[in-house]
């Protein structure tokens, strides 16, 4: 689930673009691409005209973590599952342009439209998942919410952030995504279902 989450919002933002004035000096809009900042060169993200999206943390979200499992009842049988991973994740968007004043200028329209559409689900996703293969279908659960809060860092955490990715600082922005909720299709426990009670009364006396 975490792939699909994030392809989508790449997708959406990429779409946002589209629809925007190309700024005068620049050609195209930049491209949104899923990719890991911290492996590409100076050279290299200088030389693009891209917006990088990059998981940087996850964390579960330890306010649900005591939920209780769940149980299908099929034919004669109930089946138990775990409860889902319920995650928090943290994105990075870095805005890769050679002219700084345009990547100021995407980076603006980047939190405008997470600011317009925080919240997106499943049907906000489904062109996006409709054209993957059936290999990246997997783990996707029925229905689902991806939430983002804009996530502020201190002076210490971003030096501390880009010193970890291996890089000098870009124009970016750093969202808080929850809940991407996480269940394997794995039967925990079955059990039969307990459909009459007969009281005996022989045994007493």
């Amino acid at each position: 689930m975490i792939f699909h989450a994030l392809k989508i919002l790449t997708a959406h933002l990429n779409s946002y673009y589209t629809g925007l004035t190309v700024p005068g000096g620049l050609t195209a809009h930049p491209t949104v691409n899923l990719q890991n900042v911290s492996q590409l060169t100076e050279e290299e993200l200088k030389s693009n005209n891209k917006v990088l999206l990059t998981l940087v943390n996850l964390a579960e979200e330890t306010t649900m973590k005591n939920e209780p499992g769940t149980y299908v009842v099929n034919s004669n049988e109930a089946h138990y599952t775990n409860p889902p991973v319920n995650l928090n994740l943290f994105l990075l968007f870095s805005v890769c342009m050679s002219n700084y004043e345009h990547a100021l200028i995407y980076l603006s329209h980047t939190i405008s439209f997470f600011q317009g559409k925080r919240i997106f689900t499943r049907q906000d996703g489904a062109p996006i998942l409709a054209g993957l293969t059936d290999d990246f279908h997997t783990g996707l659960p029925g229905d689902f919410h991806i939430i983002l809060d804009l996530y502020s860092l201190s002076f210490e955490q971003v030096n501390y952030l880009w010193s970890t990715l291996g890089g000098k600082q870009h124009p970016f922005v750093c969202y808080k995504v929850r809940l991407v909720s996480l269940q394997r299709a794995a039967v925990k426990e079955t059990r039969g279902v307990i459909r009459k009670i007969t009281i005996d009364d022989s045994a007493a006396r």
